[in-house]
């Protein structure tokens, strides 16, 4: 045993200065340092081989260990994440450039248009024996849920003011006809269009925003649903 009593320090040292030097192999490394033991306790002719041996593997296990430390995982790009759209910011843009309202305009639309056709009378209020533009638009924003004064005049009155650039479905555009002010009214149906109890057609028709009569006659146009 003395003979190999100045290798093994040697080793013994060399050992513990990599240990402290890379401590990630202290677990990895937990088997070949009992192997030390063992072979500093063997008799055998090999013992010298038998510590070359586990000086190896403690190498090896410290440069293993070193290799295999785990990393936070990073988000790869092919992952299919979006991070953009886990944003609430961009969630809430999205929200806003949705059209506002359109289910209840385009139900507005759908119903006076089951009125196409119903005699122009002035002051009627019966969709069977005659209705004017004002008696069509109550009673088509009725039977949708929303209650409306019965003049042109008492209707531009009150809901939101609308410029005429922002027009959207079921809005009530308004205009100056036979005396100042608000003196008819029909439904904003979208692409320049609107639908109303027309004296001129004698009827519920539809017209156009462009035309030349419209366009000089019109003052404002007002919302009414939320």
């Amino acid at each position: 045993m003395n003979t190999y009593r100045i290798p093994i320090i040697f080793i013994l040292l060399v050992t513990l200065c990599v240990t402290l030097i890379m401590p990630t192999a202290a677990v990895l490394a937990a088997s070949p340092l009992e192997a030390l033991s063992q072979t500093m306790s063997s008799n055998s002719g090999s013992s010298s081989f038998n510590l070359l041996n586990v000086l190896l593997g403690i190498l090896l296990g410290n440069v293993l260990g070193k290799n295999n430390i785990p990393t936070s995982p990073a988000v790869s790009p092919s992952s299919g994440v979006n991070i953009k759209s886990l944003s609430p910011a961009t969630t809430a843009n999205t929200a806003n450039t949705l059209p506002a309202d359109s289910d209840k305009g385009n139900a507005l639309i759908a119903t006076a248009k089951t009125y196409l056709g119903v005699p122009y009378v002035f002051g009627g209020e019966s969709a069977t024996t005659g209705l004017d533009c004002s008696s069509f638009t109550q009673l088509v924003m009725k039977e949708n849920g929303i209650t409306l004064p019965r003049t042109a005049a008492e209707q531009y009155a009150i809901g939101r003011t609308i410029d005429k650039a922002n027009l959207q479905i079921g809005d009530l555009v308004f205009f100056t006809t036979y005396k100042p002010g608000a003196s008819h009214v029909g439904f904003y149906m979208g692409n320049d269009q609107f639908i109303h109890d027309s004296s001129v057609a004698k009827q519920v028709t539809i017209s156009s925003l462009s035309d030349t009569y419209y366009t000089e006659h019109y003052i404002g146009a007002r919302r009414y649903i939320n």
